[in-house]
């Protein structure tokens, strides 16, 4: 099967709503702390090791990056939360910007939430669990780094984090081994058809 995001290409980084594209098609936020393998992920998505930059240091993020998938399809890229490294100003640009945009964003189909699959639901993973029920959005969680843990793990890990987030489909993906893409692009698919 072709791989729809093969073709994603960064398009530019917002720090002001009144600077975001037209509202419309279909946009995917990507949201995860800082050092939840977001930016990997979306490389091993789009198979294009070089499209998101991936930092040492967590946090180097510090607006909202927009990815063209095709003319209905967007990825948006956050800024990571947790322990970013971005300053208290740059914090507070695209705090207010974040709110703006789930109130306001027709385009916001799904947030696709990343977390380590050892360390799933931190509190700041709950802030935007909690954000998306506020506006009725859709959340797809993704465990990242699933070459970490055996089999058996990954399923409880899964299993915890469908229980706690009732009616979610959890997902574990691993970057290293491009394990579970092929299911996550499903899932993207399924809220932009």
């Amino acid at each position: 099967m072709k791989n729809l995001f093969k073709n994603t290409e960064f398009v530019f980084g917002v720090t002001d709503y009144k600077k975001l594209p037209e509202d419309t098609g279909y946009e995917i936020l990507l949201a995860g702390r800082s050092n939840a393998g977001k930016s990997s992920a979306l490389n091993a998505l789009t198979e294009n090791k070089k499209l998101a930059r991936i930092s040492k240091t967590p946090g180097r993020t510090t607006e909202i990056n927009f990815f063209k998938v095709n003319d209905d399809l967007m990825l948006l890229d956050l800024p990571g939360y947790g322990f970013a490294k971005s300053s208290k100003a740059k914090k507070k640009d695209w705090g207010p910007l974040l709110g703006e945009y789930f109130q306001k964003r027709e385009a916001l189909a799904a947030v696709i939430i990343f977390m380590d699959i050892r360390h799933p639901l931190k509190e700041s993973d709950w802030e935007m669990v909690h954000l998306c029920s506020n506006f009725n959005v859709p959340c797809i969680p993704v465990l990242t780094k699933s070459d970490k843990l055996s089999n058996n793990n990954i399923a409880k890990a899964i299993n915890f984090v469908k229980d706690k987030i009732p009616g979610s489909v959890p997902l574990a993906v691993s970057s290293k081994d491009i394990n579970g893409f092929d299911k996550l692009s499903k899932q993207i698919l399924k809220f932009v058809e």
